[in-house]
This record gives C-alpha cells, structure tokens and sequence, in this order.
C-alpha cells in the first residue's frame, strides 16, 4: 500500500463544495488552511504525481551512474533463475520473450491461471481475438449466454449550492 500525498484527516469537503487543506503548521503570516475549488484541488494533486518512467531515486557519490569506482561497489551480475520462479522462461537455450503475454501477466498478478480448462484442467491455446461486437453478440447469443450490453448512465443530476453533495472517497464533511 502506497502512502497518500495528504493525511486524509486534514481534508474536509465544506458544504458549499470546496476542499479545505488543514496545514501542519501555521505560515508565517497566520495561514491556517487553505480553500479549494474541487477541480482546482485535484489540480494541485495531479501536480504531485510524477510522469512515468522518471527515477525518483537518485545516486550519488560511488553509486552515481558516472562514477569510476561504481563496478567495484554494485553488483551487476543477475542470479540465475529457474523455471519455477521466471514464467517466461521456455525450453532451455530458448531466448526469453521480450514483453509478458496477457496470459503470463495474469497468472503473475493475480495467480490465475487463464489457460487452463476448467473441464479437464488441461492447456487451451488461444486461436483468435474477436473484436467486433456484432460477432461477439452472435457467439454470446448462439451459447446462452447474456450479452446484451447496457447503454451508457444517465448523467448525474447537478444539485443547488448548499445542497447535499456527494462525498469523495476518503473525504469527511
């Protein structure tokens, strides 16, 4: 589990809508807390997440990239894994795959085990990747099975100023 970027006990979410930050300590200037609009909130949020594939870690000293003493302190050898702890790997002398089929991503996240029959718990191959819907509602109507597709929701009713709002996860009035 992750550590939230605010402690959720120093947000209230006001009945008029806005966000209010309790702040640890008083600014200089007697600043207490600070008023948000909800979208200008989540602004400042969006603005703490960084982009990805950025290193949050960063190394100096003997262990900075350009270091000349960096292979004498960091081990650049990779143990060697088996098959049963690397899923990718195939038969021995086979090159690893580059990218993680779905099947593998699933089975490592969430060890389940897609392509395993549940009649004889025997191997399935996947044959073909169907994206059209109308062929999906045909296959799905020919099995039995329901495939009706509900339409998108109604949007939500915009309530009055001073009205009740709904509450954001992790957010108390």
């Amino acid at each position: 589990m992750l550590r939230p970027p605010l402690a959720e006990h120093r947000l209230r979410r006001l009945a008029d809508g806005r966000v209010r930050l309790e702040l640890k300590h008083p600014w200089s200037d007697g600043t207490t807390y600070l008023l948000f609009e909800p979208v200008e909130f989540l602004e400042k949020l969006a603005a703490l997440t960084p982009r990805p594939e950025i290193n949050l870690v960063l190394y100096h000293g003997a262990l900075a990239p350009p270091a000349r003493w960096r292979a004498e302190v960091v081990a650049y050898r990779r143990t060697e894994r088996d098959q049963a702890t690397d899923l990718r790997a195939g038969a021995a002398g086979a090159p690893r795959p580059r990218y993680w089929t779905w099947a593998l991503l699933m089975r490592r996240a969430f060890d389940l085990d897609v392509l395993r029959c549940p009649r004889c718990a025997g191997r399935m191959q996947r044959i073909a990747t169907i994206d059209d819907p109308a062929v999906i509602q045909k296959i799905l109507a020919h099995l039995g099975l329901p495939g009706a597709r509900e339409g998108p929701r109604p949007a939500l009713p915009l309530t009055a100023a001073g009205a009740e709002q709904p509450t954001l996860p992790g957010v108390s009035v």
